[in-house]
């Protein structure tokens, strides 16, 4: 006897990624060479969270203690729907029947499902859901506990008495609680192992009529992304109009100390004025051009007044001069002094981050002194450098922290101890190297940014100089990443660590390590709590699914985009407080405008799909 049964979903129009309000559709094939008798053939839609923990332990035997590791799992069915597409509805309201034959041959069953936005966790049913098999250790495994004495008798316990057990009257380190959460449907997550893991599938089963033959499975697997939308499932930056210049910032301060000018002004003694114009090569004196006014007031032969010397170019170097008098040092003074600045990087409110997309963080360098006190303004060059605020950006690293907590509840009929695990990732997002890239704090300008998150802060006397985003726009997010997300045994969050490398001089050898690691000083910026999104935004055709509430389960077909209504059409005065009864559209509420104006394209948004393959 030959019979086969399988499941396939259609994944031609998504790239084989699935978000909220995607219409998840298939068909059911069965062939069979002999005529079976089922009960009803049952199509459901299924996304399990999974966590897995080795928990120690201490066993008392024969007044002997013994350690022994104790394996321990806890699932939640985030996700659940069913459908039965054989026999037909209208068969089953008047068929009082529980067996129905098919003959030889083969069937097609379509069947379509809609995936909600957010997860409904179910305890999951029946002893072929509940116990499990470990290969790790070979234990059995019992969701949210072991298979256990202390749970047999637990259970019978409570079952038998009129009451079961309070919390009140548990042991010590034992509560009774509710560990399932209402969020947003969290991503697949297979890369994990059996640590944590999120997997989403449809699943198909021939319920047999007789008990002593084996029901008839199978399943295919999809991948889950979700939405982009903030804690109100509302699409980000919709209605954040009044925070769109609400900035975050991370800043650390640095301090290159006993600085000098690259160009000096000396003050130089009148002796050593002396010795120096002895010690200057004479020249013959230039031949002097008679104007005008000298012709008229006698002919004076006397040369013009000698014009201020304009002081040399920002460039470090040693003039002639400077040669000449560094027998009279003692003569002048140079003072050297601080050069206080920091780093920043500065996120929107809040700090997120798109995966395969350019950074959408902002790097800065900010200054507390007035530009002014960098340039050669006491000699009548404002415009000019004096070289003293040059900082030279050497080195940028950029790494994102991945953090998964995860849960397990173990219960032994009469209580709850919740157990805790911790995994943390490292991806290098960037790692450059830039030789003497150089800024100058004389450049800064007076910071237009409050660099807080409350508008009210302004700190008028700092000055910034932003590093163009060209040099760190290789600092991009994997797009199969999965987003930051919590559901009732998994959390993922993200943090971002940027380290940056400067130097108050130039390097000569990079290939000298003794002399990179001499002049360069490293600061670290560590920002907290930075969402990763998936990059999936809503678009026209996921909001028509949305909003439509009587989906067809067995239809293969897509919905139909929603007709814009016509500006030509003006609704009734009582339109506003319930729709047309005649069918007709209304005119566009101004969130809908909103709503319309934050639709991803759907090249995009497709784009965005077939990156994440977790």
């Amino acid at each position: 006897m030959g019979i086969d049964v399988r499941v396939d979903v259609d994944r031609h129009e998504n790239g084989g990624t699935f978000t909220n309000y995607d219409l998840i559709h298939g068909v059911v094939r069965l062939t069979t060479t002999t005529s079976i008798s089922l009960t009803f053939i049952q199509v459901k839609l299924e996304g399990i969270a999974t966590t897995q923990l080795t928990v120690p332990r201490v066993l008392k035997k024969k007044n002997q203690k013994e350690n022994r590791d104790k394996l321990l799992q806890d699932v939640h069915k985030v996700l659940y729907d069913s459908l039965i597409v054989f026999p037909p509805e209208n068969v089953r309201n008047v068929s009082s029947s529980k067996e129905f034959t098919l003959t030889p041959g083969d069937y097609t069953y379509p069947f379509q499902f809609k995936i909600p936005l957010n997860n409904s966790c179910v305890k999951t049913s029946g002893i072929s859901n509940k116990v499990s098999f470990s290969r790790d250790n070979r234990q059995i495994l019992v969701n949210n506990g072991n298979f256990n004495t202390n749970l047999i008798k637990n259970v019978a316990q409570n079952y038998f008495q009129a009451y079961p057990n309070t919390p009140s009257s548990l042991p010590d380190g034992q509560k009774m609680q509710n560990y399932h959460v209402t969020t947003q449907l969290p991503p697949s997550i297979s890369d994990m192992g059996s640590f944590a893991s999120v997997r989403y599938f449809v699943k198909v089963t021939c319920k047999r009529s007789s008990v002593f033959k084996a029901n008839l499975r199978a399943f295919d697997p999809f991948t889950f992304l979700p939405l982009d939308l903030d804690s109100h499932n509302r699409p980000l930056f919709e209605g954040q109009q009044f925070e769109e210049f609400r900035e975050v910032f991370f800043r650390k301060e640095m301090v290159f100390k006993n600085r000098i000018p690259e160009i000096v002004g000396i003050k130089v003694s009148k002796r050593a004025a002396a010795d120096c114009k002895k010690a200057l090569p004479s020249t013959p004196p230039l031949p002097q051009r008679k104007s005008i006014f000298s012709s008229f007031l006698g002919g004076g032969t006397s040369s013009p007044p000698t014009p201020p010397t304009r002081p040399a170019s920002s460039s470090r170097r040693s003039s002639s001069s400077n040669t000449s008098l560094r027998h009279t040092s003692a003569a002048y003074e140079i003072n050297a002094s601080n050069v206080p600045f920091s780093f920043e990087v500065r996120f929107k409110y809040r700090p997120y981050l798109v995966p395969s997309h350019l950074p959408t963080f902002r790097l800065f360098l900010l200054s507390p002194q007035n530009p002014s006190r960098y340039s050669l303004a006491q000699y009548g060059y404002p415009d000019e450098s004096n070289g003293l605020g040059v900082i030279y950006f050497q080195k940028l690293t950029v790494e994102l922290r991945s953090t998964t907590n995860i849960s397990v509840v173990e219960t032994d009929g009469a209580g709850d101890v919740t157990h805790h695990g911790k995994s943390e990732d490292v991806i290098q997002l960037c790692n450059n190297t830039y030789q003497n890239l150089q800024f100058d704090l004389h450049d800064a300008k007076t910071s237009r940014s409050s660099s807080a998150t409350s508008s009210s802060y302004v700190d008028t006397n700092m000055h910034e100089l932003e590093i163009p985003r060209k040099y760190f726009d290789n600092c991009v997010v994997p797009g199969d990443l999965a987003p930051s997300f919590k559901t009732c045994n998994i959390t993922r969050k993200y943090s971002l660590v940027i380290v940056g490398g400067f130097s108050s001089e130039r390097i000569s050898d990079f290939k000298d390590r003794a002399e990179v690691e001499k002049k360069v000083r490293y600061v670290d910026l560590f920002c907290s709590d930075v969402q990763v999104l998936s990059g999936l935004k809503l678009t026209s055709w996921l909001h028509s699914n949305a909003s439509e509430s009587n989906v067809s389960r067995t239809s293969d077909s897509k919905p139909a985009l929603p007709e814009r209504p016509s500006s030509k059409t003006r609704p009734s005065d009582d339109a506003h407080s319930s729709s047309s009864k005649d069918g007709e559209s209304r005119l566009p509420t101004y969130d809908d405008v909103v709503r319309e104006s934050s639709y991803q394209d759907d090249g995009e948004h497709l784009r965005a799909r077939r990156r994440y393959q977790n």
